[in-house]
């Protein structure tokens, strides 16, 4: 029984601390706080009409594979994993960091139980993170993460503050 509290009490914790790592709690900073809503409520972020060119790569490997990164109403998608496996534009969360600009999204394969969670960070006109990519079995799972950067290659639209 003892047990069991102490489990909860850490998942309670751990969440906790993840939620405010992101910054998703409404009493972290109230004007990203609303950019988030802005997003889910008219489908444009602060970060859309930004498009980036650059590449990935398993981490600590060479980035060999070129991609484009797109941010546009209120979505992030990497069209490199679009065409390979369909994964489609999703919903991206920012947060303001000094200078520089954190955001995170996750997608999902269509056709197959397999995610992409990006988390990454825009400075200046550089774009640059980790993306975890995660496929399931019934036997096995699989995570491998992949080291992304880019540069800003477009803007069409005004970018929205975040501060």
């Amino acid at each position: 029984m003892q047990r069991s509290k102490l489990i909860v009490g850490f998942i309670v914790v751990l969440v906790a601390a993840v939620s405010g790592w992101f910054g998703l709690s409404s009493a972290s900073d109230p004007k990203i706080a609303g950019a988030i809503e802005d997003t889910e409520e008219t489908g444009s972020g602060p970060l859309d009409g930004m498009t980036f060119t650059g590449a990935l790569g398993p981490d600590g490997k060479p980035k060999d594979i070129k991609d484009t990164f797109v941010f546009a109403n209120g979505r992030f998608v990497s069209k490199e994993c679009e065409l390979r496996c369909k994964y489609p534009a999703r919903p991206y969360f920012v947060r303001r960091n000094g200078n520089q600009t954190e955001f995170v999204s996750e997608t999902q394969c269509p056709y197959k139980d397999a995610k992409i969670i990006w988390r990454g960070t825009i400075q200046g006109d550089t774009i640059k993170g980790i993306s975890t990519w995660t496929v399931k079995r019934w036997y096995w799972t699989v995570e491998n993460n992949f080291e992304f950067e880019g540069k800003l290659i477009g803007r069409s639209t005004p970018v929205a503050s975040t501060q």
